[in-house]
């Protein structure tokens, strides 16, 4: 049924996902002299010296909108429990994915552009992903003791 706890916590992993989605920053860096960096989900801006650069960032906005799609899917799978868990795996496998080529983007790309040494912070849409990772494992963890319960009570008849 769609009231049960685990449909909160996918609309929470549709939420949080359609809220990165949207444009809040993954991560930010702000040099001395004003030079400035973002990762956003679908690029990575940086201003150095007045001259800016943007560049194009589709593979983590691709895996993000399948995982929306796939969340919507399997919020309605209410009668197949065990595919729901086996669509609940896949999909916290591409949010991690997601997260793991924006630590490569973050990582590889835009710290090394001015100051290495100095990190720069995460920002909202970073953190939205980590609930979305979070609610996503904790929805399946819901279906999977419904199932549970199911199961055990068919052994009791």
């Amino acid at each position: 049924m769609i009231q049960r706890p685990q449909s909160i916590f996918l609309l929470i992993v549709v939420i949080a996902e359609i809220l990165v989605i949207s444009g809040w920053p993954l991560w930010t860096k702000t040099g001395m002299s004003g030079e400035t960096a973002q990762v956003f989900i679908s690029e990575w801006t940086s201003q150095i010296q007045g001259k800016a650069h943007v560049e194009a960032n589709y593979i983590p906005l691709i895996l993000l909108l399948i995982s929306v799609a796939l969340t919507a899917y399997i919020l309605f799978q209410f009668k197949n429990r065990m595919r729901q868990m086996a669509l609940g795996l896949v999909n916290s496998m591409l949010i991690a994915a997601t997260m793991g080529y924006s630590f490569y983007t973050i990582y590889k790309k835009t710290i090394p552009l001015f100051n290495p040494e100095m990190q720069g912070a995460y920002d909202l849409g970073f953190y939205a992903l980590i609930v979305a990772l979070l609610a996503n494992m904790i929805a399946n963890r819901l279906i999977r003791k419904d199932e549970m319960l199911v199961q055990s009570s068919n052994r009791m008849r």
